[in-house]
């Protein structure tokens, strides 16, 4: 992985979903979570209650990056 590839993207709104492998009954399918921070091992995403989770890259199946408000949205505050 490129080492600054996801540094245009630290303190975006993430949804990472884990590889089947990491699966288990009852447990939830991804993490949802600020990305507070990278390494060469794994992220680290900040939940709204404001603790962080580490998550090795080797559980990672996908990261998917929300997108920021558009002036409109910004402008009226909706979604």
């Amino acid at each position: 992985m490129d080492d600054d590839m996801l540094e245009a993207y630290l303190d975006r709104n993430v949804r990472v979903h884990f590889a089947p492998g990491m699966l288990g009954p009852g447990l939830s399918a991804y993490e949802e979570g600020k990305l507070h921070d990278y390494g060469t091992a794994g992220l680290l995403l900040e939940a709204a209650d404001g603790s962080l989770t580490y998550i090795p890259y080797t559980s990672v199946r996908m990261v998917q990056i929300k997108p920021r408000p558009g002036f409109w949205e910004r402008l009226t505050g909706t979604s």
